[in-house]
């Protein structure tokens, strides 16, 4: 009866380490990442092209800095003083200029009246 215990122990002991093991690995696979290619004026995410920008617009301005300042909180007063020339703006109107997905915009970005945090990477579901 001992050795069928300890069996066991190890059988479960095993199935767990393959089941965390697992887990991690489909962590890993929707684990979803946004690349700005300056060349093309692209946004992709994992290589399939969500948008485009027109060379020097704001909307290229805005994409080029928030790429440049990730994992931060950006505020409204230097988005205007470095993107928008000194312009009065509205974050959320910014954003939805650039014609990003919704999702897009719910699963990369924190929003608030004041700031926004791009958060390059981010779970997709």
């Amino acid at each position: 009866m001992n050795i069928f215990m300890i069996v066991m122990l190890i059988f479960f002991c095993v199935m767990t380490v393959v089941s965390y093991i697992y887990l991690l690995m489909s962590f890993d696979e929707k684990e979803q990442h946004l690349y700005f290619d300056d060349k093309t004026k692209t946004v992709f995410c994992d290589g399939k092209k969500i948008i485009s920008v027109r060379d020097g617009s704001g909307n290229y301005r805005f994409i080029k800095y928030i790429f440049e300042h990730t994992d931060r909180p950006i505020s409204v007063t230097e988005l205007e003083a470095h993107v928008f020339f000194g312009q009065n703006i509205n974050i959320v109107k910014v954003l939805s200029n650039t014609h990003l997905p919704k999702e897009i915009i719910s699963t990369f970005f924190c929003v608030s009246k004041n700031s926004l945090t791009f958060k390059n990477k981010a779970f997709l579901k």
